[in-house]
């Protein structure tokens, strides 16, 4: 083989290393499915509805399997299971106030979780998705206020 042969070759298999390092660099920023990880959250959107100054939250405890939060009047939690990655958040139990302004968004809220069965994730953002990849509940990290 002539020098300027394997000069090429080689070349050719470092570029081809980049080119896969890249992508695999670029992956590790998507979103990931595999499972939830313990964070907490202020719900943004719920269906098609934004959320301005929202103080719907939610907190993920993936060692007790527990998603809870307060939802606009009431607090709540979801004992969630993970099976085949399909996300089942099963019931929910919530304090019983009323609140005569929040009703209808907590009832949202509840109507929504009832149908999530996947999610998506990020740094910074959780996607809760019906089965047909539809997002249900969208929740932005939560910010900690500096003092």
């Amino acid at each position: 083989m002539k020098p300027y042969s394997i000069l090429k070759t080689g070349f050719a298999l470092f570029s081809i290393f980049l080119i896969l390092v890249s992508c695999k660099a670029q992956q590790q920023g998507k979103m990931t499915s595999e499972k939830l990880i313990a964070e907490e959250y202020v719900i943004t959107q719920l269906g098609d509805q934004e959320l301005v100054d929202s103080r719907l939250t939610l907190k993920i405890d993936p060692e007790n399997s527990i998603i809870s939060g307060y939802s606009g009047c009431n607090n709540y939690n979801f004992s969630y299971e993970m099976n085949d990655g399909i996300l089942d958040l099963g019931f929910a139990s919530a304090t019983k106030m009323y609140c005569d302004d929040k009703m209808d968004l907590e009832n949202l809220f509840f109507q929504k979780a009832a149908s999530v069965t996947q999610f998506d994730t990020s740094s910074e953002v959780i996607y809760l998705k019906s089965k047909e990849g539809n997002v249900l509940i969208k929740a932005e990290k939560k910010i900690e206020k500096s003092e």
